[in-house]
């Protein structure tokens, strides 16, 4: 997978260095480990912010951070992965 970075229409500050976090990066596609914990036949916001974290190696403290515009764009690179999941657990 080609790396996919997406710009954060608003940046989030971390740690008490101020560090400004201007883009997320999913560099690699959702392994088995990245689902853990999470229900794949009711996939909630929260699950798909957790995700997204792993994939981008951001910790929860930065994802909850992300304003709504950011989050959907974030769901939008992950969803594509999941996608095949949904399918399975409804049958």
């Amino acid at each position: 997978m080609e790396a996919i970075t997406i710009k954060l229409k608003e940046p989030i500050t971390r740690g008490t260095n101020s560090e400004a976090i201007q883009e997320l990066v999913f560099s690699r596609e959702p392994r088995v480990g990245d689902l853990k914990g999470i229900k794949l036949d009711n996939i909630r916001t929260d699950d798909l912010i957790m995700v997204a974290g792993r994939l981008c190696n951001q910790p929860p403290s930065v994802m909850d951070q992300l304003s709504l515009a950011d989050a959907v764009a974030v769901v939008e690179v992950i969803m594509p992965f999941l996608d095949p999941f949904q399918g399975i657990m409804q049958k």
